[in-house]
Formats: structure tokens, sequence, C-alpha cells
């Protein structure tokens, strides 16, 4: 008696390649952004959340906050090594380029004085694309009452974002999403207000 073995064709073994091709091409890129928005959204969380606690152990140290001046021009970094950094930590430094790394990858950049100290936090430090709702970030140091009360809604609040006292005032979500198309520097409060969490609607992919 003779028995035939159950074998694949070459043509069901290179249509089964195929489909299976399609749907990693479908499914990969997917899975790559969900782990990057959650990446980007844990080291957000976390930078905020340190940046705060730095504030509230350095005026144990030196006082209040609101008793500090704002830099002037060119200073900001200045300030915040002296002022900041040694209460939050960092992996290293570029003085040339005035830019602090933390060990996370991350880093702070563009130290500049206008009403507030405005900074950017790029989540994946030097890499691409390096553009402001993508994978950077604005945040405030506001030293004024005057301009705490306007930018966060509370002058006792020293560190923030654009726009989040103006939420209370009839700016709607949706207000933040067309805010943050047209003025990336919002980007950062539709996130805060979103809890830290790139939803579906957020008008950027990376």
């Amino acid at each position: 008696m003779t028995f035939k073995k159950a074998a694949f064709t070459l043509s069901e073994v290179l249509i089964t390649m195929t489909i299976v091709g399609a749907v990693a091409a479908l499914t990969i890129p997917t899975l790559h952004y969900q782990r990057i928005k959650k990446e980007y959204t844990a080291k957000l969380k976390n930078f905020y959340s340190k940046i705060n606690n730095a504030i509230l152990d350095m005026e144990l140290d030196k006082g209040s906050f609101r008793d500090m001046k704002l830099p002037t021009q060119g200073k900001g970094y200045d300030w915040y090594i002296e002022n900041i950094d040694p209460y939050l930590g960092h992996a290293y430094v570029n003085d040339d380029k005035k830019e602090v790394y933390y060990k996370d990858g991350s880093k702070l950049t563009t130290f500049y004085t206008g009403g507030c100290l405005d900074v950017i936090y790029d989540v994946n430090g030097d890499k691409s694309p390096n553009q402001e709702g993508y994978d950077r970030y604005r945040f405030l140091f506001c030293f004024d009452d005057s301009n705490r009360q306007s930018w966060f809604g509370n002058k006792d609040i020293f560190f923030g974002t654009y726009g989040s006292g103006l939420s209370g005032a009839g700016v709607s979500r949706e207000t933040m999403i067309t805010k943050c198309q047209t003025d990336r520097s919002w980007c950062t409060r539709l996130l805060q207000n979103d809890q830290w969490e790139f939803k579906g609607d957020y008008p950027f992919k990376f």
C-alpha cells in the first residue's frame, strides 16, 4: 500500500506569504505608532511632573518663585541651570548650544524670553523631525502675576502651557485643536487637556 503525504504546493505557499506580508504591512506601522504615542505620553507626563516638583523643592531652598525675576534675553538657559536643574538632574548639558539632555533620551532647548520664559521639550532628543507639534512641545515659566493669570488662569502657578488659563473662559477642545493646527505652541495645551494622550484627532502624525 502507498500513502500520500500532505504537502503545500508552491503556489499555496506563495499565496500565504503574500497574505502574511500584506497583513504585516498594514499592522506593523499602526503598532509602531501606538508604541511611539505611549512613549511620548509617558515622557511628557514625567517631564511636567518633575518640573513642578523641582519648583517646589527650589522654593524650600531659595524662597518663593514669585520673588524671582524674568531672565533677560539670552540668560534663560543660565537661569534654568542655576535654579531648576539642580532639583531635576540631567544626563549631560551642551552649554554651547544651551541644551539639557535627560536620561530618557529627551532634551530641553530653545530658552526664549518673551512675556515668560519659553522652553521647548523635545521628547526624542536630537532625532528628527525636531518640529513643534510632532516631537517638540512648548512650555512656559512665568514670573509675573498678570502673565500667570493670563496664561495659566492662576497667578500661583509658575509653570504650564500656552492658554491653559483660557479653557475656563470658553476655549473648547475643538478650539484647541484648531489653534494647534495654526499655532503649534498650542499643541502642548491640547495634550495637557487630554491628560498628555495623543487622541485619534490629534492634528499631527509622527
